[in-house]
């Protein structure tokens, strides 16, 4: 009877500890507005962990993530409404004191010479730090506990979804690019160099639960979320997963 009742908890404990990821869980809405990408209207592909390979190859700065499986496209008027079953703590200890990343599909330009017979490129391949799939409008980022009451992230802070930095699936996803960092910062940087800016990061948008506030604009402290929300306001964008990030262990810099 004892051993029945010790895996009867382990099993539950397993089915606990499966719920424990960093990613979105769930999709609670999806509406794809108008000007989507057609065949791109999966709201399961921004689930679970972000794309480190796409129908190329591996995902890198240069070559992001496509497939249909991969990125959920929303267009004017529509939103993403996601939950994690593992609330995303807003902790001082965050790295930067960031607490989540939004990836997308975005992907640096290569500037180098195209050699048309060979179908390569002439040199090592290169950025000026410009971007290509990148969102083509205004989106707006919304956190909540209950999934009812959402507050909006500050637009004051000028970040958008589906934009800089490109996501490079060798890095971590918990862990964000430094946030002095913008893309002149990538002119002229190979893939080797883009990787050294990156410091283990694999990229996207990075946010501070902080930065919640109310519809008057004063600011709303969250100890935690447990639902994210993207809309678009305008134009469109893709969306590949999102991740919490990691706390960093006390007493480190």
């Amino acid at each position: 009877m004892l051993k029945a009742r010790l895996l009867a908890l382990a099993a539950a404990s397993f089915v606990v500890a499966s719920h424990a990821t960093p990613f979105a869980d769930r999709v609670v809405s999806y509406d794809p507005g108008t000007g989507f990408a057609p065949r791109f209207t999966n709201p399961a592909a921004a689930l679970g962990e972000p794309s480190r390979l796409n129908p190329y190859g591996d995902t890198d700065p240069f070559d992001p993530p496509y497939g249909t499986n991969q990125v959920v496209s929303i267009g004017a008027g529509g939103h993403l409404l996601l939950q994690f079953h593992t609330p995303i703590l807003n902790h001082p200890n965050n790295l930067d004191r960031l607490d989540f990343t939004i990836f997308g599909n975005s992907g640096f330009i290569i500037t180098n010479d195209f050699e048309p017979t060979t179908f390569d490129w002439i040199g090592v391949p290169a950025t000026d730090g410009s971007l290509f799939g990148e969102r083509t409008g205004e989106t707006r980022v919304s956190v909540s506990r209950d999934g009812v009451t959402f507050y909006e992230l500050s637009p004051a802070m000028g970040l958008q979804v589906d934009s800089f930095p490109p996501t490079d699936g060798s890095g971590n996803f918990q862990v964000p690019l430094a946030p002095t960092l913008a893309p002149s910062d990538f002119a002229g940087a190979t893939l080797e160099e883009i990787r050294k800016l990156y410091n283990g990061s694999a990229g996207g948008a990075s946010y501070d639960i902080s930065w919640a506030q109310d519809v008057a604009g004063r600011s709303i402290f969250l100890p935690e979320i447990n639902f994210i929300r993207i809309d678009v306001l305008s134009g469109r964008a893709e969306i590949d997963g999102i991740a919490a990030v990691l706390r960093q262990s006390p007493g480190s810099k």
